[in-house]
């Protein structure tokens, strides 16, 4: 008994020091504040973010896991930015989508988040400077790109600011049993991810698209005989039952989300670029754009064609691939591609993302 209370009086004399040091990272946050106030406002930087928890997380000595310790860092850096400036971040809404879920994760709970209805209204909102930057799902393992967003590059000067890489799970919400479902709502993205579950277990329900899995959960709730496909929060925030749980077809479900902000994040080391680039109508064109990526030894991670929207059978390229903008070989690949592109448009250079479920 002695030993116990010896420790817990040593708690207690850490969360005494942990309060003065939160009070002293908040005076200082707000101090920051004040003299960008005086000064010319600089844009938000989502990637700082990143750098500031890549720090942290070396520090650790493996008592606390990284998922724990990002997750308590992530609210004291939100709660300390609402005193430097604070932030009003885009999402594609109503509350409770994964998009909101990985807004809230990425940047804590202290931050003003703003849905939208629309993808072309989260683009537009940070072109307007109405937000400081935007939540967006870009892809996901299963069910692949969201070619909405990917197009909706074509004719925008945002930026890639940062990626989130989130663990997605889904659920069949609904009132009814299974057999008496005659309608299932969602967003076209979890119909991909669960095609198989949805076709042995429900083969005769008929899929209707909406805006958002929450818009599908609240069409299900006012629907006889229907269901949705979202998330644990969803189904809470309307008060509905969990009919099945975790229904994608792969346990390794993962979406991607970019940032869209309006600057080019600073070079960290550990950084990925993605590109726009339209080939010359010349044969071997497409080796030639890929080769020099070899020559210079950058990784690409990904490669996605899309139709130009302005001729048949003309294609845009999306490419992802390893190292900043910045980086000396990077640039000397982009300067090779020139002479067999039409156009490369930058879309930007942002920290890697780990992946935690």
């Amino acid at each position: 008994m002695k030993d116990l209370k010896k420790l817990q009086s040593r708690i207690r004399q850490i969360d005494e020091q942990i309060v003065k040091l939160l009070e002293e990272r908040a005076r200082n946050s707000r101090e920051i504040g004040h003299l960008r106030q005086m000064g010319e406002k600089m844009p938000f930087d989502p990637s700082r973010q990143k750098i500031l928890l890549d720090q942290v997380l070396r520090l650790t000595q493996g008592t606390l896991s990284p998922e724990a310790l990002q997750k308590i860092f992530t609210e004291i850096v939100s709660q300390c930015q609402t005193l430097e400036q604070p932030l009003r971040i885009g999402f594609l809404g109503p509350e409770g989508t994964f998009t909101h879920q990985a807004s809230i994760a990425e940047f804590g709970s202290g931050v003003h988040f703003v849905p939208y209805p629309t993808v072309d209204d989260l683009f537009t909102s940070v072109e307007k400077k109405q937000v400081d930057c935007s939540v967006v799902a870009i892809e996901n393992s299963t069910g692949g790109v969201v070619h909405e967003v990917l197009d909706r590059f074509l004719d925008s000067d945002v930026k890639i600011a940062s990626e989130i890489i989130t663990y997605i799970h889904h659920c069949l919400i609904g009132s009814v049993s299974l057999p008496k479902i005659k309608r299932i709502f969602s967003h076209p993205q979890p119909f991909k991810q669960c095609r198989r579950w949805l076709r042995q277990n429900l083969p005769q329900a008929k899929f209707i698209e909406v805006a958002s899995t929450v818009e599908g959960v609240r069409r299900a709730k006012e629907s006889a005989k229907s269901a949705a496909i979202g998330s644990e929060i969803a189904a809470r925030l309307y008060g509905m039952k969990i009919l099945a749980s975790n229904i994608q077809d792969t346990t390794e479900n993962y979406t991607r989300f970019v940032v869209l902000g309006r600057m080019v994040s600073p070079r960290t080391g550990s950084d990925k670029t993605s590109i726009i680039l339209s080939l010359k109508h010349k044969p071997g064109t497409l080796f030639e754009v890929l080769k020099p990526f070899a020559m210079r030894g950058v990784n690409l991670t990904k490669i996605e064609s899309r139709p130009t929207r302005q001729h048949p059978w003309e294609y845009v390229f999306f490419i992802d691939f390893e190292g900043h903008v910045n980086d000396k070989k990077v640039k000397s690949v982009l300067k090779d591609l020139e002479p067999h592109t039409m156009f490369i448009k930058f879309l930007g250079s942002y920290p890697f993302e780990r992946l935690y479920k």
